[in-house]
């Protein structure tokens, strides 16, 4: 008995066990979807729930480590598809934020949910912890901005990852067809330089540079006015630098590429950590907030991730005529939603969407930390 409770109290055996029934989970077949790596979330949810507890810098360094190998697989074609898309990019981050502002001031005016709770809401359905950071700089830490977050976030991560695995097969998709209409990727001329030094095999030493350079972009702060700063944080600055050091290529004599058999399974496991930590932390409150609160802000921040996604779709595939895993692809950039990235990979079987999503994450970050201190003005607080 005493050796069971020790195994529930082991950090390392509880996390990885979690781990291991996530991605089981992630494998069973609902009418033709699976939560793939989600599936981590879910189970988390439940452990976290039933007590378990996982440090932040898990969260943290999956998020990182997921992104900054999304950039290095997006940067040799990243310039070319922003060229091409760019307004189409725009367009679709926008949709964003005004089905995002529209569903708030409906909350508020319909359902007459305080503005911080419907802010904190939005946060959670557009998965963006860095909005939710400025709602709680305008309405201070106390505010209940945190529990419609925690509320809505889980919803948020789960409806797009559906969406996206959902749409292909409701069109009857060809996938090669589809995956053909998507740019290739430019051959790095590093790729075929000998001369140049590979510091080790598998390229694990780029990514490591990807993530620190990340990590020094994300700190820097920019101020909004009113006292207000914005960053990219550690995940929005991994990708940056990731496009950029596959961008580059080499630094001197030093080779900055990746191979995607190193990639892929480091992309997955940093998403698997995040949704990990992130699910665990949510458990607890889960439950309790949706017995406080009631189905209806659930049901709120169900509709703000389900407008959105629909309304950016629309805008990206039918107005800016993207093909359809591009549009889907600037979906989940819009969204902010790293999760559905990796399940729209999944579905493609390749990564090429990457820079589709890489190309409206910043954007749609930085729209989504303003777009709080706009909406106070326009409803008060």
């Amino acid at each position: 008995m005493g050796f069971i409770q020790g195994l529930g109290t082991n950090a390392v055996f509880m996390i990885f066990l979690t781990l291991v029934c996530g991605y089981a989970f992630g494998r069973i077949n609902f009418a033709g979807v699976k939560f793939g790596t989600s599936g981590v979330l879910v189970m988390a949810l439940i452990f976290g729930a039933l007590g378990m507890e996982v440090p932040a810098i898990i969260g943290t360094a999956g998020l990182a480590l997921f992104l900054a190998c999304v950039g290095l697989s997006a940067g040799p074609s990243f310039v070319t598809n922003l060229k091409a898309n760019f307004w189409g990019f725009i367009a679709t981050t926008v949709a964003i934020l005004v089905a995002a502002g529209g569903t708030v001031i409906m909350a508020v005016k319909i359902f007459k949910l305080p503005v911080d709770l419907a802010l904190g809401v939005m946060a959670g359905a557009m998965t963006c912890t860095a909005s939710l950071a400025t709602t709680k700089e305008l309405f201070g830490d106390k505010s209940a901005a945190g529990v419609g977050y925690g509320l809505a976030y889980v919803f948020g991560i789960i409806s797009v990852v559906m969406f996206v695995q959902l749409v292909p097969k409701f069109l009857k998709a060809d996938v090669d067809a589809e995956n053909a209409k998507l740019p290739d990727a430019p051959v790095s001329k590093s790729e075929g330089d000998k001369s140049l030094l590979t510091v080790d095999g598998p390229g694990v030493f780029v990514v490591c540079v990807a993530i620190a350079l990340g990590a020094l972009i994300g700190a820097i702060k920019i101020p909004l006015g009113g006292g207000a700063t914005f960053s990219l944080g550690t995940g929005g600055g991994a990708i940056i630098a990731g496009i950029f050091v596959s961008a580059i290529g080499h630094c001197g004599k030093i080779k900055l590429t990746a191979p995607k058999s190193t990639l892929m399974p480091l992309r997955d496991l940093g998403i698997a950590w995040f949704l990990l930590q992130n699910g665990a932390g949510a458990g607890p409150k889960f439950v309790s907030t949706l017995k406080q609160y009631g189905i209806m802000l659930f049901l709120v921040g169900a509709v703000m991730s389900v407008v959105a996604i629909i309304f950016a779709y629309v805008v990206a595939r039918y107005l800016c005529k993207m093909p359809l895993f591009g549009a889907l692809g600037a979906t989940t950039g819009a969204m902010t939603s790293a999760p559905s990235l990796n399940a729209l990979i999944t579905v493609t079987g390749n990564d090429k969407v990457a820079s589709f999503y890489a190309a409206c994450q910043p954007v749609a970050t930085v729209g989504l930390v303003i777009l709080p201190k706009l909406l106070v003005m326009m409803l008060g607080s």
